[in-house]
């Protein structure tokens, strides 16, 4: 496993009692160190305890990652936040244009430096694996996007983005699906009234199936702002997964939409514009896919399904219950006046993997 270069020149404070500290509890803990460091290191300190992510430019869609450091005995937990900066043995006094990029701001002139400096870091856990760029480059994988119902294609590259900094959380609950067609009837035991009157769908009766789907949500940390409005992501609305996906099969998952909490790096970069031409100041995000997840049980299937295609999936939401015999059937458009519109399914299909992809 190739190792980050970060915080190499981090040197733990040393005290009769020891100032750092570290509390665990049922539901997670937290540590805190303190540090030394000489004034030449502290221009990367923060990116290189936090973490800075950034598009990479090789065409693959993947992250540039700069993982925040782990904590050097409980390594599951990661540095969350730089909670003190104090200077050590005064070194003589500078002019804030001197590390200003912007002249124009409305900048502190004058500032004392110092030799060393005392960093205080708050460690805690995620709810994510971390993985460097170097192990998720060997991982990479070239798939197809199946985009019509001819099972015409377009290779791309995976990077497999969700393999890190992506969390998946799952709320099942129950709907009830009725049918047109269809009818219940009263059975008694000694065959007397109401026996084989029908239930209507009057007096609570008809075809009615009790369902289970889920809500699930993948939650993708640390990544550039404007994942949130990327062609990959926006392609995907309404449709329904094409491959297998984190053990869903293909089929399962309905994309419905997308949740984003957006905030500034922790040392923010200025990037161009391409619309407008101007610096803007760089945003991350956490984004979350939102799903609606339905798998029926195999032995609630009908024998008679056709395989899928490339295109088309038959599982899941793509299926639907005859009445009678209460099975599900895959179904699809059926149009007498327009034949080229016939044998779409219900939901188109996508590669879920695409959304975890900024092109």
């Amino acid at each position: 496993m190739a190792i980050e270069p970060s915080s190499r020149n981090l040197y733990e404070l040393i005290d009769r009692t020891s100032p750092s500290n570290a509390s665990f509890q049922t539901d997670g803990g937290a540590a805190t160190m303190d540090f030394i460091i000489d004034r030449a290191n502290l221009g990367a300190l923060v990116s290189d305890i936090l973490g800075s992510v950034y598009k990479a430019g090789d065409g693959t869609g993947r992250l540039v990652r700069r993982l925040p450091a782990a904590h050097p005995y409980y390594d599951w937990l990661f540095a969350s936040k730089i909670t003190n900066i104090e200077g050590i043995q005064p070194a003589g006094r500078s002019l804030g244009e001197t590390y200003q990029r912007d002249k124009s701001v409305n900048y502190i002139y004058d500032f004392v430096f110092y030799q060393k400096y005392k960093v205080t870091v708050q460690f805690e856990p995620r709810p994510y694996l971390l993985m460097n760029d170097t192990d998720l480059k060997g991982k990479q994988q070239q798939l197809k996007w199946y985009y019509d119902i001819n099972d015409n294609f377009v290779n791309f590259t995976d990077p497999r983005e969700y393999l890190r900094f992506v969390d998946i959380e799952s709320e099942p609950n129950t709907e009830f699906l009725t049918s047109p067609q269809g009818q219940f009837t009263f059975k008694t035991q000694s065959g007397a009234v109401p026996n084989d009157l029908p239930a209507t769908n009057q007096n609570g009766g008809g075809i009615v199936l009790r369902i289970v789907k889920q809500k699930v949500k993948f939650t993708w940390y640390f990544v550039p702002y404007e994942i949130v409005f990327a062609e990959n992501v926006v392609s995907g609305f309404g449709k329904v997964n094409q491959y297998d996906f984190f053990g869903y099969p293909k089929g399962s998952l309905l994309f419905e939409g997308i949740e984003s909490k957006r905030y500034p790096p922790p040392e923010v970069l200025f990037k161009v514009d391409p619309a407008s031409g101007s610096s803007v100041a760089q945003k991350l995000c956490d984004v979350t896919f939102v799903f609606s997840c339905f798998m029926q049980p195999y032995r609630d299937l009908s024998a008679d399904i056709p395989a899928s295609t490339g295109f088309k999936i038959t599982y899941g939401h793509n299926l639907l219950p005859r009445a009678g015999e209460l099975k599900y059937y895959y179904v699809q458009t059926k149009n007498p006046s327009n034949p080229a519109l016939d044998g779409r399914p219900v939901y188109e299909s996508y590669p879920m993997e695409r959304l975890f992809k900024l092109d």
